[in-house]
């Protein structure tokens, strides 16, 4: 197996990045003080692994980049401006205190299951919220929380009741629950078991 890694430089370009958004590739030589060629193997580096793009003359981090920066990152500041852009590319509607739960619960994950964050999508964030589905026992409600959303965000939903919406699905007993709910009275959940549903989604007998 190929074992892939940032050195500093590559942390240091994305740290800019992640700032910035887009720049040039010799902006970011001027800014860094790396020279222009070893800026751009750089690029061309974190570019083949998808933690960038390039956006005409520019270049900008991707969702993956940024959840690869802040697992890489020692700086606080950094760390924030990854969750506010995490917030905003993967249009999340809670607040970015449960993205920060979530992303800290995916660094103990994969250290825990010895995972390489390099073998996942972070830009599509439903990939890393169905390989947690089935692991969230021992999350925190936020992060419950986070994968709750969006499972929501990209799967069809159905209209529960008014002020109510999920996605249904069948328990090993033949009982009716919402795999992901929006409710008004429970709020943002998994695993939703509740008589509403039991009701209109149980066969009758």
């Amino acid at each position: 197996m190929i074992m892939i890694d940032l050195d500093p430089r590559d942390i240091e370009v994305l740290e800019v990045l992640t700032n910035l958004i887009t720049i040039s590739s010799y902006k970011l030589s001027k800014i860094t003080g790396i020279p222009p060629a070893s800026v751009w193997r750089t690029l061309v580096k974190l570019g083949y692994l998808n933690l960038v793009c390039k956006d005409g003359k520019h270049f900008r981090i991707t969702a993956r980049g940024l959840v690869l920066t802040y697992l890489f990152t020692n700086k606080k500041q950094i760390k924030a401006e990854v969750i506010e852009q995490l917030k905003r590319l993967w249009k999340y509607e809670g607040d970015e205190r449960e993205i920060e739960q979530f992303l800290t619960y995916i660094v103990s994950f994969l250290k825990e299951h010895n995972i390489s964050p390099f073998s996942i999508c972070f830009n599509q964030p439903i990939t890393i919220a169905t390989l947690l589905l089935s692991n969230v026992d021992e999350a925190s409600e936020d992060v419950k929380k986070v994968i709750a959303r969006l499972v929501l965000n990209f799967f069809p939903n159905t209209k529960i009741t008014e002020f109510c919406k999920g996605i249904i699905s069948i328990d090993e007993h033949g009982i009716p629950y919402a795999l992901a709910v929006d409710c008004k009275k429970d709020g943002v959940r998994l695993f939703h078991y509740c008589d509403i549903i039991n009701k209109l989604y149980c066969k009758k007998v």
